[in-house]
């Protein structure tokens, strides 16, 4: 097992990205904690091992994350990894995004992963050293229109991944990046669920599609073609996580199939 005896939090772990790694690092042998808002899925993925264990947490509250560092701690007794997956994605230009709106995107996306970093390091540094790994996004590489706050949160996640490589190398700490593409996670629909207030206005952005009973044709394009799945995440994940990776810090990996390659 590549994680054997490794403690990791996944922060947005209850679904998605998040479930897909905790998943993951599970099967590698590490013991996982689950942070996330949503407590109902975020047991129901905690029950699925001893080794996992979920605590309640909003990483746009400074209190909330503390709370997040200090019962991981308590309970498995330290800290080796750290994967920054919670994010909401919050549609609006730069005019029509409302500065209550833009605060909110950057207090969960990019903010979150200063929290749990500035708690967590010294927890890693006691350890001997641990591996972060931040979700970022190709939106934070190039430019879609009606993301503004998102592509700035994303952009920003990229720039600090570099510089807290750079701060924590002498601690034998590696910080890493992975931009997905475009992946299959049910972002929009998570985020209306747990910011109605700030995701979904009806001037800026359109009401989620209503569910119909009629079957999907399959997606016949080549798989570097088709949109990927929260698994490709999760395993890049686990290599950024594992000592397979000892050798690279400050990285932004990208995950996208053939996204940002071809211009077509």
């Amino acid at each position: 097992m590549r994680l054997e005896n490794k403690i990791a939090i996944v922060t947005g772990g209850a679904s998605g990205i998040g479930h897909a790694t905790v998943e993951i690092l599970l099967r590698e042998g590490a013991s996982v904690v689950i942070a996330d808002r949503n407590v109902e899925r975020g047991i129901k993925v905690a029950s699925s091992s001893d080794r996992a264990y979920f605590v309640e947490t909003d990483v746009s509250d400074d209190t909330s994350v503390s709370n997040l560092i200090t019962k991981t701690v308590e309970h498995f007794e330290g800290i080796d990894i750290l994967v920054n997956n919670a994010g909401v994605s919050i549609a609006g230009t730069v005019t029509n995004t409302e500065p209550h709106r833009w605060q909110r995107v950057l207090d969960v996306n990019l903010s979150s992963v200063y929290r749990t970093c500035r708690e967590a390091i010294p927890h890693m540094i006691t350890r001997g050293g641990g591996a972060i790994v931040n979700i970022a996004s190709v939106q934070g590489m190039f430019g879609w229109e009606n993301y503004s706050a998102y592509a700035a949160t994303k952009a920003g996640i990229i720039g600090f991944t570099r510089q807290a490589a750079v701060e924590y190398a002498d601690n034998n700490i590696r910080v890493n990046a992975i931009s997905p593409g475009a992946i299959g996670t049910g972002l929009g629909t998570n985020s209306q669920l747990l910011e109605p207030e700030y995701a979904y206005d009806p001037g800026i952005t359109k009401p989620p599609p209503k569910k119909s009973n009629a079957p999907t044709e399959p997606d016949t394009r080549s798989r570097l073609k088709r949109s990927g799945t929260p698994e490709d995440i999760g395993y890049a994940v686990l290599f950024l996580a594992s000592d397979e990776a000892g050798y690279i810090s400050g990285q932004n990996l990208v995950v996208d199939g053939l996204m940002t390659t071809s211009v077509s």
